[in-house]
């Protein structure tokens, strides 16, 4: 999960929605019936309107494979809602999932700010929300195609534009190199190019006042509106120095004004090992190293991460996230919780038959989904109640059917 979500109202973005953007057109599933929660509620069918705002042209090749469950993203217990190629997934009581919304489009991210109002990255567009995907609305884009957004409000949101190379990863579309900062103030139906870090790769904010990027080559950014202005510093550097051609990757997860998770993925792999280190920081400015994969990253004193790939994680509040190891020599995905801003780790269970992770979403310690592919090729959601120890499967999608 992103962040750890409040519920808010959604009504800005609902008027927003309804008066400046066309209907998203998609397929309705006929097992579907018409309820209040989002989980069960209708496929969307488009509508007669005027056109959204123009899709740009993508710069660059579409990723190269979009699982069938590619993000996911909870808002309390029963809420959620998956997205993969061809697809939106919803529940309302975080045990069954049904398909919400259909289309040809391959759908790479999701951010939900309330149990009403949402975003859908699409490979070639955006999709809006504000009444828990009964309906979906076609938003506008820069001139270059987003690859991910983070909203704080209704209103105002943050994006990554642009790139090449983009690469579906642990839940967010990441470009390798030359994407550019974006913003919107009206709910994602224009947007506004933004100075700031080269080679933006991931962006969040926890209000307007506080953001980070995570960068390709330096590492995360830091900004900040104050008295003086506002600022960009590097507040992170990657450990591993990463160069030109090498396609290593920075995913940030906000955990509170001054918190945030963060992940460095090296790139490549040998031996079936893959190198990944997590840090993380509660006060904004103080960094610890969580975890890492100690057979590529050789970073002394770092205790294990779950296994010999980047794990999927997620930021459950400033002191404390989850973490699901891929781990294809084995076919299991470990879950480690970190606490205590990372100072304690526990190894719980492991899902098995899980030969890939996808991404994760955990709404407590506890209580949380992973999307993982199992050894027959099937996409599920598989959840657990209890931290981790014991897994059960909420969905399976199998590959031949998938979207």
């Amino acid at each position: 999960m992103r962040r750890r979500l409040a519920l808010r109202c959604a009504a800005t973005l609902a008027v927003v929605l309804t008066s400046c953007t066309s209907t998203a057109t998609g397929t309705p599933a006929s097992s579907l019936h018409p309820t209040t929660s989002p989980g069960d509620s209708p496929v969307a069918t488009p509508s007669p309107s005027a056109p959204p705002s123009p899709t740009p042209t993508p710069e660059s090749a579409d990723p190269t494979f979009v699982p069938a469950l590619a993000a996911i993203q909870m808002v309390g217990p029963r809420f959620g809602w998956a997205v993969g190629a061809h697809a939106i997934y919803a529940t309302g009581d975080g045990a069954h999932w049904t398909k919400q919304f259909a289309s040809t489009e391959e759908f790479v991210g999701v951010d939900f700010i309330s149990v009403t109002t949402g975003w859908v990255v699409g490979a070639r567009s955006l999709l809006g929300t504000g009444d828990g995907g009964r309906t979906w609305h076609q938003l506008g884009e820069p001139d270059r195609p987003i690859r991910s957004v983070n909203f704080v409000s209704p209103s105002q949101g943050w994006g990554i534009a642009g790139g090449t190379d983009p690469q579906a990863i642990h839940g967010w579309l990441v470009p390798k190199e030359g994407a550019t900062l974006v913003a919107t103030r009206d709910g994602g139906v224009t947007w506004t190019s933004l100075g700031g870090p080269p080679n933006p790769q991931t962006v969040c904010f926890s209000d307007s006042m506080q953001g980070w990027v995570g960068t390709q080559r330096d590492g995360v950014y830091r900004y900040q509106n104050i008295a003086q202005g506002q600022s960009w510093s590097l507040a992170l550097q990657r450990p591993d120095q990463a160069s030109a051609g090498v396609a290593a990757t920075t995913l940030i997860q906000c955990a509170g004004p001054h918190a945030l998770w963060v992940l460095f993925l090296g790139g490549g792999a040998a031996m079936s090992h893959s190198p990944y280190i997590a840090y993380a920081t509660t006060d904004g400015s103080s960094w610890r190293a969580v975890l890492n994969e100690p057979m590529a990253m050789h970073q002394p004193g770092v205790p294990a991460g779950p296994d010999s790939y980047p794990p999927s994680f997620s930021a459950v509040d400033p002191g404390d996230a989850v973490f699901v190891g891929d781990g294809p020599a084995t076919n299991v995905a470990q879950c480690v919780i970190a606490s205590a801003g990372g100072t304690t780790l526990r190894r719980t269970g492991a899902i098995q038959n899980a030969a890939e992770t996808f991404a994760a979403a955990f709404v407590s310690v506890t209580t949380g989904w992973v999307l993982t592919r199992n050894g027959g090729g099937d996409y599920v959601i598989d959840a657990t109640t209890d931290g981790g120890y014991h897994w059960s499967e909420q969905l399976a999608i199998p590959p031949t059917s998938a979207g």
